[in-house]
């Protein structure tokens, strides 16, 4: 079928043996390169050619290259694809190989094995033509019905999802602009089809029977799609389906790029998604912040709605929001200021210890007569096991508030406290007081926070 007018491959080329999947003229695939023979064809052709011509190899599908050179090659799948490799990545971990991106061209059928060592080479016969416009005299007859009914399928799979996705429009004008006669690769590696189906496509040279054969898959696609739109809740807003559409970088004479239909499990993540992130705005707008915590939590939830969850900062983000839902902003409690009802439980709770004592009765006297006190601290020095963290539990229990202990034993750094220890800002890590007060839900919780922190201070930090 090679039209002497037309664009030729060599005669002669390498073949690439891969089991991983099926390359159609038109299409791109990434193929893992990491067996002997493939790995010598890579050296010695791709990576130390310094022409177009030594860019092109033959892939044959379906053949499974051995592991070790001494080993015979098995049977050749007896249609493969001539492709161009416009990119070679290699690695050493966790063994060396490479990484081809290949982009087809077109058909070929080796007509003998001229070489397995290095790297096995064939005489091949080019299958399909390479002109950049097909004639329309091809699609005639019988074979122009099939070609009709073959893009009304196409279409109605592509008008059945979300028009105003950019990609679903760039896929509706590529129907339009392209040949026909190049629609089914381009179609079959798109929908979902297993690597027996896509073959199928590969092995059927006419593109009459290659039409018969895309057509089934079609409308498999299709039928799945509306059994969807059933299944799925409806939206008020929207009368079409959305389907999650994965782009595939596409490099060839085609415009545009290629796209792969998803299942419904992504897309309805996505939708559950959304909805986590409408609820915690709710719970945000009606947590009771100040006004400028308010206006913060406003704007990271706008940046967390346009931002796409592989981001680092996305999960960063969201706890931040989170923790400052959970907080205690409008919950606190009355102090009890009663200095004789305080005396009689530190002496029932604590012998001895008169000057302490003395210097907890002072404090709730003049919180008695001046009751705006910003931060009143009370520090208690002393070695392990003296009463230090009762006294604290008592005063709390006199005050009638929540009480909350902070260890801080090893603490050398005061960004430990502070919760600045990695990077400023929310991205930073949570102050452990911070976290007192969101695990005691109150605005103001006594905290033994001092425990063993100025030991350590004193003996590591002159």
């Amino acid at each position: 079928m090679s039209d002497k007018t037309g664009i030729r491959i060599p005669s002669r080329l390498p073949l690439l043996l891969t089991h991983e999947g099926v390359l159609l003229p038109g299409c791109t695939m990434r193929i893992s390169v990491d067996t002997y023979r493939n790995m010598q064809l890579v050296k010695s052709r791709l990576l130390r050619g310094t022409s177009l011509k030594s860019t092109i190899i033959g892939v044959i599908p379906n053949t499974r290259d051995p592991e070790h050179d001494t080993d015979e090659l098995p049977a050749l799948h007896r249609v493969g694809t001539a492709g161009i490799a416009v990119q070679v990545v290699g690695s050493n971990w966790p063994k060396p190989h490479y990484t081809l991106l290949i982009t087809g061209l077109c058909r070929f059928r080796t007509l003998q094995l001229l070489k397995e060592r290095p790297f096995a080479v064939g005489e091949v016969e080019q299958l399909d033509q390479l002109e950049q416009h097909a004639s329309q005299a091809l699609l005639e007859g019988e074979l122009g019905e099939l070609g009709e009914q073959f893009y009304k399928h196409a279409v109605q799979l592509v008008d059945m999802l979300d028009m105003s996705v950019p990609v679903v429009a760039k896929l509706r004008r590529l129907l339009d602009s392209l040949p026909k006669e190049t629609l089914p690769d381009m179609l079959a590696s798109m929908i979902r089809t297993s690597n027996s189906e896509k073959l199928q496509i590969l092995d059927a040279v006419g593109l009459e029977e290659r039409f018969k054969k895309l057509i089934p898959l079609l409308t498999r696609q299709i039928e799945g799609l509306k059994l969807l739109q059933k299944t799925r809740k409806p939206r008020q807003d929207e009368d079409k389906t959305v389907v999650a559409i994965r782009p595939i970088r596409k490099i060839g004479h085609f415009p545009g790029g290629q796209f792969s239909l998803d299942t419904a499990e992504e897309a309805e993540e996505e939708d559950e998604d959304s909805d986590d992130i409408a609820l915690l705005e709710k719970k945000i707008r009606s947590a009771s912040m100040p006004e400028p915590a308010l206006k913060v939590c406003v704007k990271e939830i706008k940046r967390l709605k346009k931002m796409p969850q592989s981001m680092p900062e996305y999960a960063l983000t969201r706890n931040y929001l989170e923790l400052m839902v959970e907080l205690p902003w409008n919950k606190s409690t009355t102090d009890c200021l009663d200095i004789h009802a305080a005396r009689v439980l530190l002496d029932s709770d604590h012998y001895a210890m008169e000057k302490l004592k003395k210097r907890v009765l002072e404090y709730l006297a003049v919180r008695q007569l001046k009751n705006n006190l910003k931060g009143p601290i009370l520090c208690f020095v002393g070695p392990p096991g003296v009463g230090k963290t009762s006294v604290g539990r008592s005063i709390a229990k006199t005050l009638g508030r929540e009480f909350h202990r902070i260890a801080l034993g090893g603490v050398c750094d005061q960004s430990d406290i502070r919760g600045h220890r990695y990077s400023t800002g929310h991205c930073s890590l949570q102050s452990p007081t911070l976290l007192a007060v969101k695990q005691a839900l109150l605005k103001r919780p006594p905290c033994d926070c001092l425990g063993k922190l100025l030991h350590r201070t004193v003996t590591l930090q002159p």
